[in-house]
């Protein structure tokens, strides 16, 4: 066993992974991988962690595809190391990741050595500290880490540096052992960070479900407005779980992405088993609420759930079927709103909206697309299914079905049912002229690259959609809708 090291550049820095160099977890990482390229392995799991944990990291690593970048570093403890290593110390990476998936994190900092976890052991907590002590001596290293799998390392380190932002376990480990320094993992999420991942602006799409009360004039009916409340909540939550979950298994391509990597996910921010907590509460809320309102709506909610889920493991790296499946996405909550309320609603409409989503849709598709050929990769959109090429198509798309459907809404303005709803049907027209001119104003914008990422999110910014929208409601205040017996 080597001499115990007193002088502090002589003595080996040994660093955890997870949650103390990176903010991630290796392994969940690798599992998310799995689950978007193999969603059927995600069965296998329970059996592999059976077996052992070593097993089910070395299955993870035969079945998921590796990673391609590191996930976010932890920067202050970054700039800590390299203030020693400039000292002539040994930094080693010690952590209980399996070695096969270290490529990336070894190219982020010169390692002297690496111990970690491979098909026969799991290298965390008493083994970590029996494989440090046999290669350096008890107390001859010092070790940062970030979590009570930790604590028996430290016991036989000659220093605990402590990565970690709460106070209580600060408290703790320093008066269990030599604590040296402290390291915050960064500043804590806040009620924003939530607000963001759970997308609450994005639940402005959900009022969608208000449409076929409104156009079918159910003005004497305002009983209707407490179950369509209560529905756009339920819709609302179950949607802010399935964000989460994309945002879960977008994670790495996310972290390539100039905006995207800000998530809570991809950014590293907080764990993500606490994100897929979050979530689930939220789609096993939704749904009880959607069911108990109406079983109808129960099942429309469930496969709305399923289809979402559907397009974050496939259908989004099918060109062209991930657009339409966005634009469904949008008219299942016309369909909702149907269900709910008991409307009685035209063809026109679902015409009129689903090639409107389908503009849309594609408009979402054009921006991506666009910003990732401003980069000069070759091949577009990790985890999508479109090249270069199809940057014209796309945008041809969206723009003829945006056109479409105001010409559904113009011959719509002319037939018998706006007649039988309206006094004076021939305002109903400035409608028509308000849906074209915003229409061929946002693809204008597209085409400029001033689009936001998400056509919605633009739209409740912009001052002039505010303006346009108002024009078309006084529009429709003049034709003076009759109300529904």
């Amino acid at each position: 066993m080597p001499d115990q090291q007193t002088n502090t550049p002589t003595v080996p820095l040994c660093v955890d992974l997870d949650g103390t160099f990176i903010r991630g977890d290796m392994m969940w990482d690798a599992i998310l991988r799995l689950i978007r390229s193999k969603p059927a392995r995600l069965l296998h799991i329970p059996w592999w962690l059976l077996s052992g944990r070593h097993i089910l990291k070395s299955r993870l690593t035969q079945h998921a595809p590796p990673p391609v970048l590191a996930p976010p570093l932890n920067q202050r403890l970054l700039t800590f190391l390299y203030e020693e290593k400039s000292k002539g110390r040994k930094i080693v990476l010690a952590t209980a990741a399996h070695r096969s998936f270290l490529g990336p994190i070894l190219q982020t900092f010169p390692f002297d050595d690496v111990l970690a976890s491979d098909d026969t052991i799991n290298l965390k907590g008493s083994a970590k500290a029996k494989a440090l002590v046999e290669r350096y001596g008890n107390k001859g290293f010092d070790y940062a880490g970030d979590s009570t799998a930790d604590e028996a390392v430290w016991q036989v380190a000659r220093k605990a540096i402590v990565v970690q932002r709460s106070k209580r376990l600060v408290k703790r480990w320093s008066s269990m052992f030599d604590v040296e320094r402290v390291i915050p993992t960064g500043g804590r999420t806040t009620w924003k960070d939530w607000v963001r991942a759970l997308r609450i602006h994005q639940w402005s799409k959900n009022l969608l479900i208000a449409v076929p009360f409104l156009v079918g004039h159910h003005f004497n009916e305002p009983w209707q407005l407490a179950g369509l409340t209560a529905a756009f909540l339920a819709i609302s939550l179950c949607a802010s779980g399935t964000y989460i979950w994309n945002d879960l298994l977008d994670m790495d391509h996310d972290r390539s992405h100039a905006t995207k990597k800000d998530r809570m996910a991809a950014s590293g921010r907080t764990s993500v088993h606490r994100l897929i907590s979050v979530s689930l509460l939220l789609v096993a809320a939704g749904l009880g609420g959607a069911f108990y309102l109406k079983w109808q709506f129960g099942l429309l909610l469930f496969g709305y759930i399923i289809t979402t889920l559907a397009y974050s493991l496939v259908l989004k790296r099918i060109a062209i079927a991930d657009i339409f499946v966005l634009a469904l996405l949008y008219l299942s909550r016309i369909v909702a709103g149907i269900v709910i309320s008991l409307a009685v609603v035209s063809f026109w409409l679902f015409a009129f909206t689903f090639l409107f989503f389908l503009s849309l849709a594609a408009m979402k598709r054009f921006v991506e697309l666009r910003r990732t050929t401003a980069t000069g990769n070759e091949s577009l959109l990790p985890g999508r299914g479109y090249h270069q090429e199809d940057l014209p198509m796309v945008s041809e798309f969206g723009i003829s079905t945006g056109i479409a459907s105001i010409v559904v809404l113009g011959l719509y303005s002319n037939s018998t049912q706006v007649t039988a709803l309206y006094h004076h049907p021939e305002w109903f027209w400035g409608v028509c002229v308000a849906a074209l001119y915003w229409i061929t104003r946002v693809w204008f914008l597209t085409k400029r690259g001033i689009m936001h990422d998400d056509p919605v999110v633009f739209a409740i910014k912009d001052r002039s959609t505010w303006l346009i929208a108002a024009f078309a409601l006084a529009c429709v205040l003049l034709a003076s809708p009759i109300p529904s017996p």
